[in-house]
């Protein structure tokens, strides 16, 4: 089964199971909208991947194989950097709660007023 048809087969189940949860009345009629817009979203989503599948798979076929193509990312230099920065994040993070004096909130700690 292709991706594209599970995706909308995960939106219809999901739209069923909401709709038994409505009509067995676990969830009110005030949460259905939120519930809808997820379900959509995953039919939409199989409809739109099977649309760039076919639009990809036209677009090989009219390209000629000896036309260079773009260089492969470095991937493993993105991925070190966004292990530094988040690393950074994080510790920098840590760092203001260890510093934060106990009862005073971050408001009053941080000059953002």
């Amino acid at each position: 089964m292709k991706l594209s048809q599970q995706m909308t087969f995960l939106g219809l189940a999901a739209l069923t199971y909401y709709g038994v949860l409505l009509a067995v009345g676990v969830v009110s009629a005030a949460v259905m909208p939120q519930f809808l817009v997820s379900a959509i979203i995953f039919m939409a989503s199989g409809r739109l991947i099977q649309n760039g599948a076919r639009k990809r798979s036209r677009e090989e076929a009219d390209t000629d194989p000896k036309k260079a193509q773009r260089p492969e990312a470095n991937w493993a230099l993105r991925t070190q950097i966004l292990n530094w920065v988040m690393a950074t994040l994080i510790i920098g993070a840590l760092g203001l709660w260890v510093m934060k004096p106990i009862g005073v909130s971050f408001l009053e700690f941080l000059p953002f007023k």
